[in-house]
């Protein structure tokens, strides 16, 4: 009776916990703009530590932000999204137990196309403003009606369908049906009627438009845009985000943000955006350098490039929300990607308010947006804002060639890639209205 209380004690063998090993995949280099993936073998939780320039991406295809993340000893691979940076090298750490293992990657460029990639952004700015010019917006009363605009955005559509979108549409609101916007959408996993939004306005200056009496093309004004937003579409239609994504393409900005107006207004009551990011005029910028000699244009005018300069402007929500996005483009900018900008081709990034494009529409309505704009210096701005000027063979000669454009339009798409994935880990704290409202 005295033994029997003792021997559970005595009784049950007690677990010894393992030793820790590690074994890790050889590896020493990594591809910019592609996945990684690398094997592990651990009888231990272990812990994975990286530095700038890359993310981690979860067992449900998520890329996260977190810079130290623990596993339990049943995971045995990593997957990783490396940035297309200016750095030579990314850092990666794991430890179990007593085992370090540690590995400087140097960083190769890749032969494919990335996952977004300036170079397939130039080829589609060359479609557009080779099959799809005169996109005038339907609602303005003194040109053809807008007719070139549709079929524009209907064969858009069809692009973003087959990029994999979960669902796309061309809007046509009963009470505003001129509103002709292109919208594809990939449901977020845990959270889906908060939206991320990325956009730019499709159509473009019609014919007497001042200053520059209406374009053609519009290529900055703003097939840029479109470009660069269908270039992000193209991967965050394939990619795995916690929030809904939204790509979208405007109508009627040029006739005062009507379409990305009708969007905010039409949204469902149990939906808010989380953020919204825009480009308008984005032709020109780092790490575009400004060309020495001066450039002819398509009507005879001399254009002497002169700085190439990239704003990131900030608005919406709350002070403390616009803080921590202005950190998060520093942090993008400097850190992840690593750029040196120059006094020719300068990267700014500001809180600002301005309703010069269809951010405007979002950061009344309360939500945080971020505007890119790098027109191509002051000087290229007012020869071609709404212009016949604004041709793409005119932008491309002011790039140096189709490989400056190129690159131009990589580090848009990277640096906004990097901060959607930003917006996308950001918790609760970080929201629009609709978290204020009681």
């Amino acid at each position: 009776m005295i033994l029997a209380p003792l021997s559970g004690c005595f009784g049950e063998e007690v677990k010894k916990e393992p030793t820790p090993e590690l074994t890790i995949s050889d590896i020493s280099s990594a591809i910019r703009g592609q996945y990684l993936t690398i094997e592990v073998d651990s009888n231990v939780d272990w812990t994975f530590n990286r530095s700038n320039g890359l993310f981690y991406v979860d067992e449900f295809g998520v890329a996260r932000d977190s810079m130290e993340m623990t596993f339990p000893s049943q995971k045995k691979s990593l997957e990783l999204l490396i940035l297309d940076s200016e750095r030579e090298t990314v850092d990666i750490s794991i430890t179990a137990g007593d085992n370090f293992w540690n590995a400087s990657l140097i960083l190769e460029d890749s032969s494919e196309l990335m996952l977004v990639d300036g170079r397939r952004a130039y080829d589609t700015i060359d479609m557009l403003t080779s099959s799809y010019n005169n996109r005038w917006c339907a609602s303005a009363s003194v040109h053809e009606g807008g007719s070139a605009y549709e079929a524009a955005a209907e064969a858009m559509a069809d692009e973003m369908w087959d990029m994999g979108f979960d669902f796309v549409e061309v809007t046509r609101y009963d009470d505003d049906p001129d509103q002709l916007n292109v919208v594809g959408y990939n449901w977020g996993r845990t959270n889906p009627d908060e939206y991320i939004v990325i956009g730019g306005h499709f159509d473009i200056a019609y014919m007497f438009t001042p200053p520059g009496g209406g374009t053609n093309e519009g290529a900055n004004d703003d097939t840029s845009g479109s470009t660069v937003s269908l270039e992000m579409a193209q991967a965050l239609a394939k990619m795995e985000f916690d929030h809904t994504v939204v790509a979208a393409l405007w109508a009627c900005e040029e006739e005062g943000l009507l379409g990305s107006r009708a969007y905010v207004n039409h949204l469902p009551e149990n939906v808010t955006v989380k953020s919204y990011l825009n480009f308008d005029m984005v032709a020109l910028n780092y790490p575009i350098v400004p060309l020495t000699e001066p450039v002819i244009g398509p009507a005879g005018e001399i254009f002497e490039p002169t700085i190439y300069e990239w704003q990131i402007s900030i608005a919406g929500a709350s002070d403390a929300n616009m803080q921590m996005m202005h950190d998060w483009v520093g942090t993008t900018i400097e850190d992840d990607l690593a750029y040196e900008p120059t006094e020719g081709n300068p990267i700014y990034w500001q809180i600002a308010e301005s309703c010069a494009s269809d951010h405007c529409s979002f950061f009344s309505a309360d939500y945080p947006t971020f505007n890119f704009f790098s027109p191509g210096g002051e000087l290229s701005f007012w020869q071609e804002w709404h212009s016949p000027s604004d041709t793409f063979e005119f932008m491309t000669a002011k790039a140096g060639g189709p490989e400056g454009m190129a690159s131009g339009f990589n580090s848009l798409v990277w640096s906004s890639l990097d901060l959607f994935i930003r917006i996308d880990n950001s918790d609760e704290t970080f929201q629009g209205r609709w978290y204020a409202e009681p």
